[in-house]
């Protein structure tokens, strides 16, 4: 079963007042390789905002196989069923939770690390201790990883 990271988010509209009742759609495409054969990898999750425009998901965790080349896609509909955004490209490293902002800035260069062994990758926790909880098929000797401050 592949790991699972619950990202989160708010739904807003162009005035940034929050949005009830939307849609997100977060949808995996790609390839990967498992045990010695390529597999077709695709998954499509929904959620509904809150009140306040807030959602969360558990989406499956890119970085799982020996030569990603998965990425997600979230579109995020209001009320009316409306496109409101649409992000591609986004690449999930490890099962921590995220927001989609913070999966924004790192989704580029987690996709080229996990294509390209040598390059590091860039994990976001709130402390030390969270990463180093993860399993350790899940770290790699060579990531870079930040600590945000509360």
């Amino acid at each position: 079963m592949p790991n699972k990271a619950t990202v989160r988010g708010v739904l807003v509209d162009a005035t940034l007042a929050p949005i009830a009742e939307g849609k997100i759609v977060a949808t995996l495409n790609g390839s990967d390789i498992f045990d010695n054969g390529i597999r077709i990898v695709t998954q499509k999750v929904e959620a509904t905002t809150d009140v306040q425009g807030q959602w969360t998901m558990s989406l499956i965790v890119n970085a799982e196989g020996d030569n990603a080349a998965t990425s997600w896609s979230i579109e995020g509909y209001n009320q009316y069923v409306t496109k409101v955004f649409e992000v591609k490209s986004l690449f999930i490293a490890t099962s921590l939770a995220t927001s989609l902002g913070d999966l924004e800035k790192t989704s580029a260069q987690n996709l080229k690390a996990a294509r390209d062994g040598s390059v590091s990758r860039l994990i976001l926790v709130d402390s030390f201790a969270e990463y180093a909880a993860l399993p350790e098929a899940q770290k790699r000797g060579n990531d870079i990883v930040l600590v945000k401050e509360a």
